[in-house]
């Protein structure tokens, strides 16, 4: 059972966002994610943060001006998970559109790796390459710039990721993680930096009277920056809420560039009621598994293309493959979870709480999970271990067998206590050699190392989770955002709800606790995992009216009964079919029944 924490809004800010006209409800969850004042509620565009604090910025645009104007030979060096595809995406239209020769390279995730290496250079090389431009990448690679300095190409290097030890020696690094960087949301992911360079080029160019330039609009990319952004899991800052909104905006106006409309009809999307989770979880892991199985370059194209035939094609090439993603990733998540049932004593489906340190270190419970499968796919280690993550609480590493032999390509998800970038770095400073490469940031990190020595990587990483990892941070807590009066729960609140996103890390969705008499449920689906219910909000005395609620994943476990009364941890949201919309209740979990009707 998990530990349910209160969110304390400020009780003066949400009076004032109350007396500003906004729903009592809505102004409770915005003081409570930090949206203290009625002006920061808007997240218009023009609120968008201004680039000229961001590091190297005008440098990298001023360079890049320069090779468009003297028809230099481009190159932009993708990544291949969304970000940095749209990204790549980005850029290349851009810099087509400034009347640039410009061309892209995406490292094969199997058998090339990440990020600019000297193999990869090699190939830029191949075609003339003069000037390389890292997208969503960079800030490691090291060995990358430097053969690419070697062979006289001007390196510009544009990444989020946090630097690990010094900044390589690139012509110009744009990254607001960097030092000395005063751009102050560091939450900017790979295409939102691609964005703010595309503006700065722009800029440059205008001035330089570059003919091509003018009348183009920066708001085309807006759809490529809202799905890089919301697929990355970046923190929803007030910068991303805005990036994400404009995107949103474009796509429901049906503006949106020909492959994201392709990609969302073979998505069974419609434009016009898209939401933030959509990109999220439905047009971003069709994109992703591109990179994951294939070749990120068939995603690039999809975002490219204008022939809505040509996009018709690559759409149902990625929703394909993202159905192949799955197959591959369900059985890598049956033979993870029997691993980790193994590892993790009695209590296999998530940790009790709370429990002490000693209580801890007497049932040899770990603080985190490294698990190996020697038939895996490298391409989803990632998912895997987020998955695994979901069902312990504990920060959990999957590995796979890399294309090199002897070697291991390994992901990590980690939880809102354990930066687990840093985790590597200790491990690595305290055992050289032991990790072959790394990098990331908190909540996720990608790594490399040899099969021989997975037993001892594992065991040398629990050994510091036991010393770095207090048990109570790894507690499952759920933050909610308290009940809601029966008068209160109505489509019109969820519409609002709804209207104020996006939502996502560290701006979640709102979650609300509630008591409820259940009316009557039935179990539904293939599996019959869903159950749906009708149910009544039971409290101060009186009964609401009924409700259509649903659970997801209910699991083998016992249904309540019509008549009982049990506590709900819920979402409103809006339900749309055949165009009519309906309120309905998204439960998280049903609680145990408060009573239970008397047969």
């Amino acid at each position: 059972m998990p530990i349910i924490q209160y969110r304390r809004p400020d009780a003066e800010a949400v009076q004032r966002l109350i007396q500003s006209g906004i729903h009592p409800v809505i102004a409770r969850i915005l003081a409570g994610r930090g949206v203290a004042e009625p002006e920061s509620v808007a997240l218009l565009l023009r609120a968008l943060e201004q680039p000229g604090s961001m590091r190297d910025l005008e440098k990298a645009a001023h360079l890049v001006a320069e090779c468009v104007l003297k028809q230099k030979n481009l190159f932009v060096i993708g990544d291949y998970d969304v970000d940095g595809g749209t990204a790549t995406a980005l850029l290349m239209d851009f810099l087509t559109q400034c009347g640039a020769r410009v061309d892209f390279l995406i490292p094969n995730r199997v058998t090339e790796g990440y990020g600019l290496s000297p193999a990869l250079v090699e190939r830029a090389a191949a075609h003339q390459a003069d000037c390389l431009i890292t997208v969503d990448n960079g800030i490691s690679a090291f060995a990358g710039v430097e053969a690419a300095k070697a062979r006289g190409m001007m390196v510009i290097v544009t990444d989020h990721h946090l630097p690990g030890q010094g900044i390589p020696p690139a012509d110009a690094v744009v990254n607001p993680n960097q030092p000395g960087c005063r751009f102050p949301w560091k939450s900017t992911c790979g295409v939102g930096v691609a964005f703010y360079l595309a503006a700065a080029i722009k800029k440059v160019l205008i001035a330089a009277g570059h003919p091509p330039v003018h009348g183009l609009d920066l708001g085309q990319f807006l759809d490529l920056v809202a799905l890089g952004t919301v697929a990355d899991v970046v923190p929803l800052e007030k910068n991303n809420r805005i990036f994400i909104r404009a995107g949103l905006k474009r796509l429901r106006q049906g503006t949106a560039r020909t492959g994201l409309l392709a990609l969302m009809r073979v998505s069974g999307i419609s434009p016009a009621t898209v939401q933030a989770e959509d990109l999220g979880f439905r047009l971003g892991p069709r994109i992703n598994a591109a990179g994951r199985l294939e070749d990120m370059r068939v995603g690039v194209r999809l975002l490219l293309t204008r022939d809505a035939e040509e996009a018709d094609t690559l759409a149902k090439k990625l929703h394909s493959l993202n159905g192949e993603r799955q197959q591959i990733e369900a059985e890598m998540l049956e033979q993870a979870l029997e691993r980790a049932q193994q590892l993790l004593p009695e209590f296999a489906e998530g940790l009790p709480h709370p429990l002490t340190d000693e209580d801890a270190q007497a049932v040899q419970a770990p603080r985190i999970l490294c698990l190996q499968d020697p038939q895996g796919h490298e391409g989803v280690v990632g998912l895997v271990a987020g998955r695994i993550k979901e069902r312990t609480g504990l920060p959990t590493l999957v590995f796979a067998p890399g294309a090199d032999a002897g070697v291991l390509k390994g992901s990590a998800r980690s939880i809102p206590n354990v930066h687990i970038r840093d985790f590597l770095a200790e491990m690595d400073a305290q055992h050289p050699g032991l990790i072959l490469g790394f990098g990331g940031h908190a909540m996720a990190a990608g790594l490399t190392v040899r099969t021989q020595d997975f037993d001892r990587f594992a065991q040398i990483a629990q050994a510091l989770a036991l010393q770095r990892i207090p048990f109570d941070a790894l507690a499952h807590r759920v933050w909610v955002d308290g009940e809601i009066e029966a008068d209160y729960c109505t489509l019109d609140l969820a519409q609002e709800i709804e209207a104020f996103g996006p939502y996502g890390n560290q701006f979640p969705a709102p979650l609300f606790i509630g008591t409820f008499r259940l009316l009557k449920s039935q179990r539904i689906g293939k599996d019959g995992q869903t159950l749906k219910m009708s149910v009544a909000l039971d409290g101060a005395g009186r009964t609401g009216q009924p409700l259509q609620a649903i659970q997801f994943k209910r699991g083998e476990v016992p249904d309540p009964e019509p008549g009982d009364i049990c506590r709900f941890l819920y979402t409103l949201s809006v339900n749309r079919f055949r165009g009519e919309e309906s309120l309905q209740c998204i439960v998280q979990q049903v609680m145990e029944p408060v009573s239970t009707a008397v047969v």
